[in-house]
């Protein structure tokens, strides 16, 4: 497998070009897989001996990369956060090419302004990432981005694709095969609002210390031209967060998941399944909150932006999976006029959370 591994600090456009990487090989293809490292390191509180979770994020990529491999999968590639002050980590039998973007304060400045930031969030983003970029390692791989459009970023990364590290194979690393754990499993159909309100969940747990793990199966699922493994990774995933002591997990996930193929996956965890049942209302506010740009930004969002006749093709999609029958061991969840705080509510309540 050939791992592009695309690093910075938030406004350098690592995120962009990655997605339009991802999808150039997709569309050539290749077997290919896209991940951000952000979603393998939701686990609060942090690990005393790794309180900004490199390590876990590092160790949980690696377990993801070894279940892709599995999959199929020729090419990855990997955006997000990554260590300034360390080479870039190698993978065991993966030939890695890793860069850093970068780019001045202004430029990063400009970019950011849309994301709706406050003023002070804002200016602590700009402060951090000036300090990292001072504390960059000679290892990595630099690549500004100040005077680049977004094609120009995605050609100049693929003109680099020759620089490449790699280590011997080895193997498959051992970990742990020990799943057991609380698990509150949360779908429904499109637009029912699953993250927010898992979200508001999690968020809740980490504030009493209860060192819980957050993740998003779509995020864990973006592959192209080979066989879905995001049941599989998140499986991969959980390993390594039990290693750190977590032992609940806020799952969202979407509906055409079946619980039967999560049991499968996690024989030893404690499940609860939640469907969300909302009216078509509810559903249309979302889709039209999300074609705005309202709520977080994530890889795959097809609707951001999108035109009126996507709009209305996703909510046809939502509202026939609104129909279809309950699952065995699915609790049905009504939060249609709620606000993500309510609905959350109402969700623990029924699972008992």
């Amino acid at each position: 497998m050939e791992l592009l591994r695309l690093a910075g600090v938030p406004g350098v456009g690592k995120s962009t070009t990655a997605w339009a990487v991802a999808n150039r090989h997709a569309a050539e293809g290749i077997a290919t897989a896209y991940i951000d490292i952000d979603q393998l390191g939701m686990c609060y509180p942090a690990p005393v001996d790794d309180p900004d979770r490199w390590v876990l994020k590092e160790t949980a990529l690696a377990a993801v990369v070894r279940e892709f491999l599995r999959a199929g999968v020729e090419r990855m590639v990997v955006s997000g956060v990554a260590r300034p002050d360390r080479p870039p980590v190698l993978i065991p039998g993966v030939e890695v090419r890793s860069l850093w973007l970068r780019a001045a304060e202004s430029t990063r400045r400009a970019r950011l302004r849309g994301r709706g930031d406050s003023t002070d969030q804002l200016a602590a983003s700009l402060s951090a990432g000036t300090l990292e970029e001072s504390r960059i390692d000679t290892a990595w791989e630099q690549l500004a981005t100040d005077e680049l459009s977004e094609a120009e970023t995605v050609a100049a990364v693929l003109a680099r694709r020759a620089a490449a590290s790699t280590l011997p194979s080895g193997g498959d690393v051992e970990t742990s095969t020990y799943t057991g754990a609380r698990m509150l499993w949360l779908t429904g159909p499109r637009l029912a609002g699953a993250s927010r309100i898992g979200w508001e969940i999690v968020a809740e747990e980490w504030s009493h210390g209860r060192r819980t793990g957050f993740f998003d199966l779509a995020q864990l699922s973006l592959v192209w031209n080979v066989a879905d493994a995001g049941v599989a990774n998140l499986a991969a995933v959980i390993r390594e967060f039990r290693c750190v002591g977590a032992d609940q997990f806020v799952i969202v996930a979407p509906l055409e998941v079946d619980p039967s193929i999560v049991r499968a996956a996690l024989p030893a965890a404690d499940v609860t399944f939640v469907r969300l049942a909302a009216d078509a209302a509810s559903l249309e506010d979302r889709a039209r909150a999300r074609q705005r740009g309202e709520g977080p930004r994530l890889a795959g969002d097809d609707l951001l932006g999108a035109s009126n006749a996507t709009v209305a093709r996703v909510l046809r999609t939502s509202v026939l999976q609104s129909s279809l029958p309950r699952r065995e061991g699915e609790l049905i969840v009504p939060i249609a006029r709620r606000s993500p705080a309510e609905a959350a509510a109402a969700v623990r309540i029924a699972a008992s959370w």
